[in-house]
C-alpha cells in the first residue's frame, strides 16, 4: 500500500508540473521569435453616384463586408467607422484614423446602378505615409440582400490582405518614417522620375542621390537618350545604394508580317535613338496567299509592293500599348511568268497612311498591329474593274473612281524585333 501511495504522489506531481512545463515552453518560445500584430484598418463604406441603397442597406452591405473581412486569415483588425461622414482630403482622413487608434484607413465607395454596381477603393497607410490602394471595380450582379452575408467580397479584400500583413511588434515602435539617402547609380544624364516632386538627374560621375522617408516602398522610371527606359521598385529601409541597368535603345527593328492576315511581307525600321521619328522600307508578296471569296484555298498573284513609310511614334518606349502614326509612298511591280520585273500597269503606285500600336511580348520582341488605309493610282481603271473578273465588278474591298482606287481597309499584323 506504500508503493502504491508513493506512485500516486509522482504521478501527481508530474501532472501538478506539466502546465508549468509547458508553460516555461511557451514562453520559451515566444521570446526565441518575434510576435506579429495585425494591422488595424479603419473601414469606411459610402454610397455615391446612382446607388439606390437606402441608410440600412448600406449599414447591411458594411456589417458583411466586416464579416468577410474578419473570416480571413491575418486579415486586418477592422474598425468600423459606421456611418458618420469621412472628410474629403487624405490629411483629415489620416487624422481620424489616429484618433480611431487605426494605422491605415479604406474607403469602398459603391455606386452605380443596383444590378451593375461599382466599387472604388482608396486606402492608405498611416506608418509607411503612403496611398496603397486606388483602384475600381464592376460587377454584372447586384447585391442579394436576403443572402448578403455569403458575399465573400473577393474583388476588394484580397488586396487589401496583400497591402496589410501582420507586423512584427518593433515596427509600431520605431516612430515615423526618417528621411535616408538612396543613391542611384546609372548612365550619366538619367532622368529619374517618381521618387519626388521634380525629377533628378544623374550627374557626370554616373551617380544621384535623394533623400526620401524610411521604412517605405518606392518605385521610379530611369530615362536615358539612347537606351531603353527602366522601370524598377525599392524598399527602402536605410541608406541604400542602386545600379540601374541599361540597355541601349534599338536603331533597327526588323518586322515579320501578314497583309490583311494573307499576304506574307517584311519591313525594316530605321530610328534615331534621341528622337521619335523612324523610317520604314517595306515588302510585301502576293505570291502566296489565302483566298477570299474564291472557290480556292490559295490565291497566287504575280505582284509585290514596296512601301516607304516616314512616321513618329507617339507614346514613349516602354509603354503598355506604343501608338504610332506615318504616310508613305508605295510601288507595285509585276514579274509574270516568263516576263521580266515590271511596274504594274494597272496599280503602278499608291499613298499609303498608317495607324499602328505595339504591344512588348518579351525582351525587344513586339507583336505590332497596323490600319493602313491606302489610295491606289489607277491610270487604266476600266482594265483595272474588269481584272477582277466578269460580274464582280469592284472587289468589295476597293471603292474605284476615275484613276483612283481606295481601299478604305486594309491591315497589318506580325511580329517586330529590335536589334
Amino acid at each position: 500500500m506504500r508503493r502504491i501511495a508513493t506512485v500516486c504522489s509522482l504521478i501527481g506531481v508530474l501532472l501538478a508540473a506539466t502546465p508549468l512545463a509547458a508553460q516555461d515552453s511557451s514562453s520559451a518560445a515566444g521570446t526565441g521569435s518575434e510576435q506579429k500584430a495585425p494591422r488595424r484598418l479603419l473601414v469606411v463604406l459610402e454610397k455615391g453616384g446612382l446607388a439606390p441603397y437606402s441608410t440600412d442597406e448600406m449599414i447591411i452591405l458594411r456589417r458583411s463586408f466586416l464579416t468577410a473581412l474578419a473570416d480571413r486569415d491575418d486579415a486586418p483588425t477592422a474598425i468600423d467607422f459606421g456611418s458618420r461622414p469621412f472628410p474629403g482630403s487624405i490629411g483629415d482622413r489620416n487624422k481620424v484614423a489616429r484618433a480611431a487608434g487605426a494605422d491605415c484607413w479604406m474607403v469602398l465607395r459603391i455606386s452605380g446602378l443596383g444590378g451593375s454596381p461599382s466599387l472604388n477603393v482608396q486606402s492608405y497607410d498611416l506608418l509607411y505615409n503612403l496611398k496603397t490602394l486606388d483602384f475600381s471595380a464592376s460587377r454584372s450582379e447586384g447585391f442579394v440582400m436576403a443572402d448578403i452575408f455569403r458575399e465573400r467580397w473577393d474583388d476588394v479584400i484580397p488586396s487589401l490582405l496583400k497591402k496589410y500583413p501582420p507586423l512584427v511588434s518593433h515596427v509600431y515602435d520605431r516612430g515615423p518614417p526618417a528621411p535616408v539617402p538612396l543613391t542611384l547609380r546609372a548612365v550619366p544624364g538619367t532622368v529619374i522620375t517618381g521618387l519626388s516632386s521634380s525629377p533628378v538627374r544623374v550627374g557626370a560621375d554616373g551617380t544621384a542621390t535623394v533623400s526620401l522617408p524610411s521604412p517605405a516602398p518606392y518605385s521610379f522610371r530611369a530615362a536615358a537618350t539612347g537606351y531603353l527606359p527602366v522601370r524598377m521598385s525599392v524598399y527602402l529601409d536605410g541608406p541604400t545604394e542602386l545600379r540601374i541597368s541599361q540597355d541601349r535603345s534599338p536603331w533597327l527593328r526588323l518586322d515579320a508580317a501578314f497583309l490583311d492576315g494573307f499576304f506574307p511581307g517584311a519591313a525594316a525600321t530605321f530610328s534615331l535613338p534621341s528622337l521619335p521619328f523612324f523610317a520604314r522600307l517595306g515588302y510585301t508578296s502576293f505570291r502566296a496567299g489565302i483566298a477570299v471569296n474564291q472557290d480556292q484555298i490559295t490565291v497566287s498573284l504575280p505582284l509585290s509592293q514596296v512601301t516607304l513609310l516616314l512616321g513618329i511614334y507617339l507614346s514613349p518606349e516602354d509603354a503598355g500599348v506604343r501608338w504610332y502614326t506615318g504616310l508613305g509612298p508605295l510601288l507595285r511591280v509585276s514579274l509574270p511568268p516568263g516576263g521580266g520585273l515590271t511596274v504594274d500597269a494597272l496599280v503602278p503606285a499608291g499613298l499609303q497612311v498608317v495607324g499602328g500600336l505595339e504591344i512588348p511580348l518579351f525582351g525587344k520582341l513586339r507583336t505590332f498591329l497596323e490600319y493602313a488605309p491606302t489610295v491606289y493610282y489607277t491610270p487604266q481603271s476600266d482594265l483595272f474593274k474588269a481584272s477582277f473578273g466578269e460580274g464582280n465588278g469592284t472587289s468589295p474591298y476597293l471603292v474605284v473612281s476615275p484613276k483612283v482606287a481606295i481601299q478604305p481597309v486594309e491591315m497589318r499584323i506580325g511580329l517586330r524585333m529590335g536589334l
